[in-house]
């Protein structure tokens, strides 16, 4: 049954406690870091120094390369690849008339040889890289290997210094030391600086007159050898700072795991909502108090709490950034105190509200005050009753005397029934003193509210058709003592039978609605009728103890 409201009704509204089973999001599963002792001061300065250094390096360059070097395969296929289109490029031009390389080559067939045979080895090479065996390390130092006796087989076949395969030899040897710079790198580029100054010195032969060479070599050597430290300190500090980035990337994800647990922990609730209402994170609390929505990241905070999103839209359009505090009402039942709070100073910068509901506060003031007001008036009523006992029996001797004429008569069960009834109030104010735990028990609110509107049909006299029931869903439960639902439903029930039209009962309409609102945790039960109402007033001590507005 669909829930209807009726805008001429007054409703008397209080809410039961409901409990949903609807999952919710599960944390982040980042674990802590394990935090190790501290090093000594040297080694604090010697790991402060790295990180200044590599600091020192353009950010990007250490994320692209950290990203490369993550994924070594693929740098080895690049550098695979740049082999075959060497390769490919010099068996064309040795084969084509156009080329100089003819020309250039002194041996010619050791030169043929050579090429044909890197290209061979090459597209080998390429097959194991793609196949991933062996090792990666083994694989790129055989291939740099290859490439250097490949390069300087070259230049001796060519019979000079100063063609371009001496500078080819670059390649192999800044790839060595960016990949894996240490001694095996340092060897390797010291054998091709042997390499090229034993070429040089078997071409020159036996006339070491021929210095132009000699110090052509050596500059070429000096070359490499600068390209070579450079690539190692570079690809050094890189490592460095990709292993700086990853450690501050470690730290961010703990300390955001961190303040995750934390917000989930606080009994308040927390949202960060983007500039235009989007929502960005939401704790335990929060999550509670806006009726447990599914998926709810990313999606506009007005779908779950459209009074909550106006008050934020009026605050960003002419508040912002002062923190301001404000009560709602969310869903029409639940009473919220929320705070707004801009992160960050960008003018597009989220927004953090803190939400609080008002309703439990109320209730624990309530129960507090409740428990005062009944342990004073447990102690008057008692003080009460010890006089009044001995008055109401000594009014049940004198009403046993012979001698008593009509009026002595009627005097004395004028105090015997005043006495009855200054004790019924005194066990009213004692039962209230005595605060029972309540007894919960499931109760399906579409059978339990059909049957008691029955029974109190009957003993008030109204029509069926006076007293309408709304439930929506239907197989709607809650947990709740029924002595205690009954006691509250009877007393507004009653009340409005009274004093909503006390000259007029016939043309009383009495509602009774219960359900469970969207996006709200609290299933709302209202009685209203089609009475005078009260005043604001007035409703601000409807609970407070023993306020009436009757005039007896």
């Amino acid at each position: 049954m669909q829930s209807q409201t009726r805008p001429a009704l007054q409703a008397d509204r209080f809410t039961l406690d409901y409990t949903a089973t609807d999952p919710h999001h599960n944390p982040s599963n980042h674990q802590p870091r394990k935090s190790s002792s501290n090093p000594p001061n040297k080694v604090k300065n010697k790991v402060k120094d790295n990180e200044d250094q590599a600091t020192r390096l353009p950010f990007s360059f250490s994320l692209a390369f950290s990203a490369l070097h993550d994924d070594q395969w693929k740098l080895l296929g690049f550098y695979s690849l740049y082999k075959l289109i060497l390769a490919s490029i010099l068996i064309f031009a040795n084969v084509s008339p156009l080329s100089p390389l003819g020309s250039v080559s002194a041996n010619q067939p050791f030169f043929d040889i050579t090429i044909s045979g890197y290209l061979f080895i090459t597209i080998f090479n390429a097959l194991l890289i793609y196949l991933q065996r062996p090792n990666f390390d083994l694989q790129l130092y055989l291939n740099i290997l290859i490439d250097v006796l490949a390069l300087l087989l070259l230049i001796y076949s060519s019979n000079s210094l100063t063609t371009s395969f001496s500078l080819l030899l670059i390649v192999p040897l800044f790839s060595i030391n960016l990949l894996r710079p240490g001694q095996y790198s340092i060897f390797i580029t010291a054998l091709s600086i042997i390499g090229l100054l034993v070429i040089a010195l078997i071409m020159n032969g036996d006339n070491l007159t021929n210095t132009q060479d000699v110090f052509q070599t050596g500059l070429l050597s000096l070359f490499l050898l600068s390209c070579s430290w450079l690539a190692s300190v570079w690809a050094k500090k890189a490592n460095d700072a990709a292993a700086l980035a990853k450690r501050r990337e470690l730290d961010i994800a703990n300390l955001s795991q961190l303040n995750q647990s934390i917000l989930d922990e606080l009994q308040s609730g927390i949202l960060v909502v983007e500039r235009y209402g989007s929502i960005k994170h939401m704790n335990t609390a929060a999550w509670e108090i806006l009726g447990k929505p599914n998926s709810w990241r990313s999606l506009p905070l007005g779908q779950f709490a459209p009074e909550l999103n106006k008050h934020l839209q009026i605050w960003l359009d002419n508040v912002c950034p002062k923190i301001v505090r404000c009560d709602i009402r969310h869903q029409h039942s639940m009473e919220l105190r929320v705070r707004f709070t801009q992160l960050g100073t960008h003018a597009k910068a989220m927004t953090l509200i803190h939400i609080e509901d008002m309703s439990e506060l109320r209730e624990r003031l309530q129960d507090a005050k409740l428990a005062s007001l009944g342990q004073l008036t447990a102690n008057i009523a008692h003080e009460i009753r010890n006089p009044l006992g001995a008055i109401s029996h000594s009014a049940q001797l004198l009403s046993e005397s012979q001698n008593l004429d009509k009026v002595d008569s009627r005097m004395v069960q004028i105090i015997q029934r005043n006495s009855k009834r200054m004790n019924l109030t005194i066990e009213s104010v004692l039962n209230l003193s005595r605060k029972k735990n309540p007894k919960q028990e499931p109760i399906l609110l579409q059978i339990w509210l059909r049957e008691f509107l029955d029974d109190f049909i009957m003993q008030t006299k109204l029509k069926q058709g006076q007293v309408k029931l709304f439930v929506s869903p239907a197989d709607c439960v809650v947990n709740f003592d029924p002595a205690h639902l009954h006691q509250i439903l009877w007393n507004l029930c009653r009340n409005a039978a009274k004093y909503a039209r006390p000259n007029d009962l016939h043309n009383l309409q009495l509602d009774v609605q219960a359900g469970l609102p969207d996006h709200s945790r609290d299933i709302t039960l209202s009685v209203m009728d089609n009475g005078r109402g009260i005043s604001n007033e007035q409703q601000q001590r409807l609970f407070e103890p023993f306020f009436t507005t009757s005039d007896t």
